[in-house]
């Protein structure tokens, strides 16, 4: 018998590395997830030559010390299907039998230390420790304005950047940007890194909404995240990131104030009977009200209007891409935005009040 482990306790564990697993490999021993047991523990791997994934397990289980691989989905899709009970993993011959109760799998396995395990290259740059939950609020302020599969490679990420003892995280594709900071308390040396889109999606994931520390380590070509329980190695994007600050507008001196849900609750609302090819959405803004319309390709319109705090004399017309305004609506988690325009022509400035770590800017569509 090489295992003896409650469904639950690897469940969950698998599920959160299985992200990591490419579906189409050239290495087939890629679309497996490697599997250690030591002692009480358990190391469960996954990676794609890019980024890595580890969790540890410790809990109750009995068995031998082993080291194996097993189809990363079909492992998955074979725990989804039992209900929380005992499972018995044994080897037969070249093969790994699963067993709950009556029901019997048998896998095809590969040798563990044939996995190509991403290790650490280069010295470190610098080193860091903040709450897991800070982490996961900054990201899911930004991350929705990365860009996916942009020739301009170094937009499919986002920046990490220390200057000054100040986290900075910033996402651009070019038509929006979200920038978010914090302080670091610890004392050390500036550095830039561009992380991969992918790496932020499943480390978002993989975070938890608690003060316990994440440890984040920079190094030349990679960046390691590490908590007690979970380790995520990442390749860095080569390239030069654009020169953010120049894009954030410093001029926009037109403000007007948004109760954040009302504004989604009407995006929603007039995004219902669909929209044109440019997902067109027009705002007109006057004294203390908001106007929305939206026309769809078979010249339909829909119309809405809410409650803003805006005292300029000057009235505004401007459109955006829908789902530029509801991307950014959805992941902030603030009561109130102030939306900063200069005219209807050039990009908006989205903020907090009273908060300078969060800046958010959109383009307009051209009239």
């Amino acid at each position: 018998m090489l295992l003896t482990i409650s469904r639950d306790t690897l469940l969950k564990p698998l599920l959160l590395v299985s992200g990591f697993v490419e579906k189409k490999q050239t290495m087939p021993i890629l679309s497996n997830v490697y599997i250690k047991k030591a002692g009480d523990a358990i190391t469960i791997v996954s990676n794609d030559m890019e980024i890595q994934a580890s969790i540890n397990i410790n809990g109750p289980m009995s068995g031998e010390d082993f080291i194996i691989t097993l189809p990363a989905k079909k492992l998955q899709d074979i725990l989804k299907v039992l209900p929380d009970t005992e499972l018995v993993f044994t080897r037969e011959d070249a093969k790994i039998a699963v067993t709950a109760g009556a029901t019997k799998f048998t896998l095809q396995s590969m040798p563990g230390d044939h996995y190509p395990l991403l290790r650490i290259i280069d010295t470190a740059i610098c080193k860091f420790t903040m709450p897991q939950s800070k982490l996961k609020s900054l990201l899911g302020q930004v991350q929705y304005a990365m860009a996916d599969k942009d020739s301009r490679v170094f937009l499919n990420g986002m920046l990490f950047e220390i200057k000054d003892n100040t986290l900075r995280l910033v996402a651009t594709d070019a038509h929006r940007l979200g920038y978010a900071t914090t302080d670091i308390a610890e004392a050390i040396s500036n550095a830039s890194s561009i992380i991969p889109r992918k790496t932020i999606i499943e480390l978002f994931k993989l975070l938890d909404d608690s003060t316990d520390g994440i440890t984040i380590t920079v190094y030349p070509h990679q960046v390691s995240f590490e908590t007690n329980d979970k380790q995520l190695i990442t390749k860095v994007i080569d390239g030069k990131y654009p020169d953010y600050e120049r894009v954030i507008p410093l001029g926009n001196d037109k403000l007007c104030l948004i109760k954040r849900e009302d504004f989604l609750r009407a995006i929603e609302r007039v995004a219902v009977i669909g929209i044109d090819k440019l997902k067109t959405v027009t705002l007109e803004i006057n004294k203390n009200v908001l106007a929305l319309r939206c026309r769809n390709e078979e010249q339909e319109d829909s119309n809405d209007q809410i409650e803003i705090t805006y005292q300029q004399d000057e009235d505004l017309k401007v459109s955006f891409n829908i789902n530029y305004v509801r991307d950014l609506l959805i992941n902030s988690q603030a009561e109130y935005l102030q939306w900063g325009f200069f005219d209807g022509q050039r990009s908006v400035l989205v903020t907090i009040p009273n908060d300078p770590n969060f800046k958010s800017v959109i383009m307009p569509l051209r009239a």
